[in-house]
């Protein structure tokens, strides 16, 4: 499980270091894709196998659905970890999540985000208001789904 955020410097060569308690659930075969939201996704194998199996295009695929499988497949590429444990962010996936200088990781449970550090102080600073009006609508969704 991925918990916590942490703000760490993206050097000019792309590179952002991944919190060691990260990387010890990250093995080979981890993924980064572009992310809802503006944000970018880091899978582990079994995270990103799961996402493969169930979004499989065939002739009966509807056009959206086939849209959101060539963005997610078409901008992923397999993390390489280096000596310090940091990643390399492609321009392409920086100019996608607006990432400058530095960047939020964050644990979300079952994979990481990756933010424009401004764009998540934002949602991190929600308002208590805020926060309890969102779990309660994701709650009432849930009930919804359970009848």
């Amino acid at each position: 499980m991925f918990l916590g955020t942490y703000r760490h410097a993206v050097d000019a060569k792309g590179r952002l270091a991944i919190p060691a308690r990260f990387r010890e659930q990250l093995p080979a075969g981890t993924v980064i894709s572009k992310g809802a939201e503006g944000c970018l996704q880091v899978y582990p194998p079994k995270e990103w196998a799961r996402v493969k199996d169930r979004m499989r295009i065939t002739s009966t695929t509807a056009a959206e659905e086939r849209k959101l499988q060539r963005m997610l497949f078409g901008s992923a590429r397999e993390c390489e970890f280096d000596a310090q444990g940091r990643i390399v962010l492609s321009a392409d996936h920086r100019s996608y999540a607006g990432i400058g200088a530095a960047a939020a990781v964050v644990g979300v449970n079952n994979l990481i985000e990756i933010w424009n550090d401004e764009a998540w102080r934002r949602i991190g600073d929600a308002t208590p208001d805020e926060y309890t009006r969102i779990q309660d609508r994701v709650a009432e969704r849930e009930r919804s789904n359970d009848r």
